[in-house]
């Protein structure tokens, strides 16, 4: 039913917008792919490409859009699939800002199984929205089955590699510094959320997306402040009546900062 409503939403916009001709309808593809076992658990992947200037979602979309919607309910012998999410990138086009992934995308899977000596056969309908000017729902059918020895491809086992190092990690193991605070300020008609880092990062080259509080939406970070140990960022934020209601709240920072990305959770003060 949410395919469904969210498929026809997509529709109904790109209804209202320029007709696309089949020229400029984009081409997308999308697989499953194995890669070796990992603790008794196969590392696998999901590559989605996309044509030249289309992008499609993260977890966190934007303004508007939905994320990949991941549907494994028909596979045999199949645990938990854990998906690991690169870090990603923002966009502003006419429809607003969008967050995601432009041209090609893997997203790193951890697949566990039930039965240990027993093949998994993974079965994913996946649904997600491919968007330029406009965004055009698509929907894939993919299966994949695990034996019990790994047969990847080494091309494949380096692909995974290159985006699975993408997933942002802790504060001790990255390279940017750790966040050190969050503060709620402005006022009831433009809060603001202030990010403290534990050391300065160039500007240019560094994003935040923050998560945590349904209906919240936190805008692209400006500088205010940068010192010889520390830096200082302001995020807009969308979709909250007032400052106080983040307050208390833990939000999820994703930082990302040239090529290299942490993930933080804090409580906002």
């Amino acid at each position: 039913m949410l395919k469904a409503i969210l498929a026809a939403l997509f529709l109904f916009s790109l209804a209202l917008g320029a007709p696309a001709s089949r020229s400029s309808e984009p081409t997308h593809s999308a697989r499953l792919f194995q890669a070796e076992t990992s603790d008794g658990a196969w590392n696998a992947g999901l590559e989605i490409i996309l044509s030249e200037g289309w992008k499609t979602y993260w977890r966190v979309p934007g303004d508007s859009g939905v994320p990949p919607q991941f549907d494994w309910s028909g596979s045999v012998n199949l645990r938990a699939v854990t998906v690991g999410w690169p870090a990603p990138r923002r966009y502003r086009d006419a429809a607003g800002e969008t967050i995601g992934y432009l041209g090609h995308i893997v997203f790193p899977l951890r697949i566990d199984r039930l039965d240990p000596s027993t093949p998994i056969e993974v079965k994913l309908s996946l649904f997600y929205a491919v968007c330029k000017d406009v965004c055009i729902p698509a929907e894939k059918k993919l299966s994949l089955e695990l034996a019990a020895a790994s047969t990847s491809a080494l091309p494949d086992r380096e692909l995974l590699a290159t985006f699975a190092a993408q997933i942002p990690g802790s504060a001790t193991a990255s390279f940017i510094p750790a966040v050190k605070s969050l503060r709620m300020r402005g006022s009831d008609k433009s809060p603001i959320l202030e990010i403290a880092l534990a050391a300065p990062v160039p500007s240019a080259t560094t994003d935040m997306f923050i998560e945590g509080h349904r209906g919240a939406y936190f805008r692209k970070p400006r500088p205010v402040q940068a010192g010889a140990s520390s830096s200082l960022f302001h995020l807009p934020v969308d979709g909250i009546t007032a400052p106080a209601v983040l307050r208390g709240k833990q939000l999820t920072v994703t930082l990302v900062s040239g090529r290299s990305s942490l993930a933080q959770t804090l409580p906002v003060d």
